[in-house]
């Protein structure tokens, strides 16, 4: 029996179909029929099934009892099938590390080998050019999802700083050759090398200037830059989600949004899912990591389902991509972390 000869008894508005679906034939949500020979052939005839089974000397005759009994319990099975399957939330799972060895192909056969759809590059691997590089990963299936930018935005001598904004100009076209969606940007690390104290504003002032100089190449490739705050441990500036919120805000382009690592959020935010309630909205790239020794997700294992319902919540399909060390060796741990990412995502 198919469940066929129950969805056609389903009624449909009129114009839930177009003419091009009615000429072929039946389309529901998960089922798709060739044309109405196909009703026809799957529908049981009149006496497949009998409704009321008759009794012999006041009781069910053994083997229709059984018959009977069979297809009662699978005809709710059949009935759930009609369902549409709940679909994930577009998502794509990238790495950065670890990796067990350094040549870029042989990290993507690995990936690919994983089920992991891409990869992120860092400033080592961008020295080659865009054909150099997606040669290296032809036929693997991966993709790069993001480049590393500049890094020296807030370089105290201005020079550099005009310096890194044309080497991110020169990123974000590498990034658009690549088709990568972003070019990160961390906009400086170790401590403030400037006459501020602990005000950030003149550093604030700054780092504004040189996004909004970048806001045409951004606009002209479709890259986004992507603000990554770090923890206090690798950065004085920037260490939340809501400072990077704050520039996003002041530099007043489409095309800037946050990178946020759970990770640094781990060891900055006070709540995860609260600050991205807040700001998750800001969010088009994510890193994940465990713990204070940022091993693979599912090391500690750390739950990334709060995080995650906030980002669904607000629409996010982006990358979701590893970035830490491995308890083991590096084979192990991401295959681990990729079935433990995908089903946190799923029960988020």
């Amino acid at each position: 029996m198919h469940i066929a000869q129950y969805a056609v008894k389903i009624p449909v508005r009129q114009n839930a179909f177009s003419s091009e679906n009615r000429e072929q034939g039946l389309v529901r949500r998960g089922l798709l029929l060739s044309n109405s020979r196909d009703l026809q052939v799957l529908r049981p005839s009149p006496g497949a099934i009998e409704r009321r089974p008759r009794l012999e000397d006041g009781k069910y005759p053994r083997r229709r009892f059984l018959s009977h009994a069979v297809a009662m319990c699978t005809l709710p099975s059949l009935a759930c099938t009609s369902r549409p399957t709940p679909q994930r939330q577009s998502v794509r799972l990238a790495v950065r590390g670890p990796f067990p060895e350094s040549d870029l192909r042989a990290r993507a056969e690995l990936l690919s080998r994983l089920g992991y759809q891409g990869i992120e590059l860092g400033p080592v691997y961008l020295e080659p050019s865009a054909d150099q590089i997606l040669q290296q990963l032809s036929d693997t299936g991966i993709s790069v999802s993001a480049i590393v930018g500049s890094i020296k935005l807030l370089d105290p001598d201005p020079e550099i700083r005009a310096a890194a904004i044309e080497l991110d100009r020169e990123r974000l076209e590498l990034a658009q050759q690549l088709g990568a969606m972003g070019v990160i940007e961390v906009p400086t690390f170790g401590p403030c090398r400037f006459e501020q104290g602990t005000d950030t504003g003149l550093e604030d002032g700054i780092l504004v200037e040189g996004l909004k100089q970048l806001a045409p190449d951004v606009s002209r490739t479709g890259v986004m830059i992507l603000l990554e705050p770090l923890t206090r441990k690798e950065t004085h500036y920037m260490n939340r989600q809501g400072h990077g919120a704050r520039i996003i805000e002041s530099v007043g382009e489409p095309g800037f949004a946050l990178l946020s690592d759970f990770y640094h959020m781990q060891m900055e935010e006070d709540d995860i899912s609260r600050t991205l309630e807040q700001f998750g909205k800001y969010t088009a790239y994510v890193h994940m990591a465990d713990g204070e020794r940022r091993t693979e997700p599912g090391s500690l294992p750390f739950d990334y389902r709060p995080g995650f319902r906030k980002l669904k919540n607000h629409g996010y399909s982006g990358w979701l991509t590893v970035e830490s060390g491995a308890t083991d060796s590096p084979e192990p741990a991401l295959a681990r972390a990729r079935a433990y990412i995908l089903s946190q995502w799923d029960e988020a």
